[in-house]
């Protein structure tokens, strides 16, 4: 399976706009240039990374970096805070936890977050009641667009319009976590992280099919069986840790796609090309650190060739 034969399983789009009262955002309020955000979980909190390329720097920007204590990559700044909307965000986190709810990428300017996201068209009554609680806060929240989803590849296209992107694919063993679902990961099948907000160790993702899951399989739930679509929390310890390292190195990720490949997970993630180096970087040495042999297959810019092979 590749991803061009699930590019629009999840048939709807969703993009919504959230305001903070902090002094980050009163900072950044007049700022109209995008700023790529990259939101995830620290201690059961909601944290967001947000990236300032380095040929954006004037001495505004250059007093609010020195302002907030920015981290300096090798080709951007980024910015940590936590999100303290927490009744916006808790509509939005009610959002992420629907089935096949899955948060494609965030960024922010105007003073707001934008959150662009895909669902399934099964679970509209369930959005449409949590977007009547999420826009009851008219001053801080609003429903940028709600209607068909223009499938993955026409929003890589667009993200890489933006800031240009990389993927990086690699092999690694099925290292026994997921041996509840190993029956599953030996199909036509393929897996899409669904948020970065998990710290458990545990992965939220949709499941994509090429045939009926049949009977009750731990850690799987059907979302809409005719299309093949069902939603999966899966555990890989290495998988795992390298997420961990990512978000403690600021690192964004765009998609992220997993199948197996025999006795393999074959992995696929795609991600800002400023931060391709730091990324690949950090699976060698979880792998070296792990004693696992994983094999890289392919690091590269993003063009619609990829589709092709991933």
């Amino acid at each position: 399976m590749l991803v061009r034969d699930i590019d629009r399983k999840l048939d709807m789009r969703l993009v919504l706009r959230v305001r903070q009262n902090t002094e980050f955002f009163s900072a950044i309020a007049d700022m109209r240039t995008k700023l790529p955000v990259f939101i995830y979980g620290r201690k059961g909190e909601a944290w967001m990374s947000t990236y300032f390329p380095r040929d954006s720097r004037n001495s505004k920007i250059d007093m609010l970096l020195s302002r907030f204590r920015a981290a300096e990559k090798e080709d951007s700044f980024v910015v940590d805070t936590r999100i303290n909307n927490v009744k916006d965000l808790a509509v939005i986190n009610k959002l992420m936890h629907l089935p096949s709810f899955i948060v494609n990428r965030s960024d922010m300017s105007g003073g707001f977050i934008n959150i662009y996201s895909r669902f399934h068209s099964s679970q509209a009554d369930a959005v449409s009641s949590l977007l009547a609680e999420y826009t009851a806060d008219g001053m801080n929240s609003r429903v940028d667009w709600l209607g068909p989803s223009p499938g993955i590849t026409s929003i890589m296209d667009l993200i890489n319009r933006e800031y240009p992107i990389s993927l990086i694919t690699y092999d690694l063993p099925m290292n026994g976590d997921e041996e509840s679902i190993r029956s599953i990961l030996s199909g036509d099948v393929m897996a899409e992280a669904s948020n970065s907000l998990a710290d458990d160790g545990s992965f939220s993702a949709v499941l994509y099919s090429g045939s009926p899951i049949h009977g009750n399989v731990e850690g799987i739930s059907p979302v809409s069986p005719d299309d093949g679509i069902y939603c999966m929390v899966m555990r890989n310890s290495f998988l795992t840790m390298v997420r961990d390292k990512a978000n403690q190195q600021h690192i964004m990720r765009t998609r992220f796609f997993i199948k197996p490949a025999g006795e393999r997970l074959h992995v696929t993630v795609f991600l800002p090309t400023a931060s391709i180096y730091e990324y690949y970087s950090i699976i060698f040495d979880v792998a070296r650190k792990t004693e696992n042999k994983v094999a890289v297959r392919n690091l590269l810019p993003y063009t619609q060739d990829v589709w092709n092979f991933v």
